[in-house]
């Protein structure tokens, strides 16, 4: 790489191209907003939007259908098997994205 070209880096969290930031060497994503920081290829430090309230309403909907599951699994056999089938792939959906954004925890931690 010639040296006024800056290296390429992508978003860890949506894999967008990342563009220089002026200040500290910071690199911003124009598709999430995510700003990371990084030593060489390691990933150092990260800012999210809306990082912990994204968390907080993630754990919120699992809180909730895990209590609509269970209502709906209490009616026996007048329960829908469709609606339950729904229910838990929608929270399969929160808990993976709970999962995926708890993974850069630290690195929010580190901002």
């Amino acid at each position: 790489m010639s040296s006024g070209q800056t290296e390429e880096r992508r978003c860890p969290l949506c894999d967008a191209i990342m563009h220089v930031m002026q200040e500290e060497g910071n690199y911003e994503c124009g598709r999430c907003g995510s700003m990371a920081r990084f030593r060489e290829e390691q990933l150092m430090a990260m800012y999210i939007p809306h990082y912990h309230l994204r968390l907080e309403e993630l754990s919120r909907r699992n809180v909730e259908l895990v209590s609509l599951i269970e209502m709906e699994s209490g009616r026996g056999e007048a329960r829908s098997m469709t609606k339950l089938r729904s229910l838990h792939e929608e929270r399969q959906r929160v808990l993976s994205e709970y999962s995926f954004l708890s993974y850069f925890g630290p690195f929010t931690e580190e901002w």
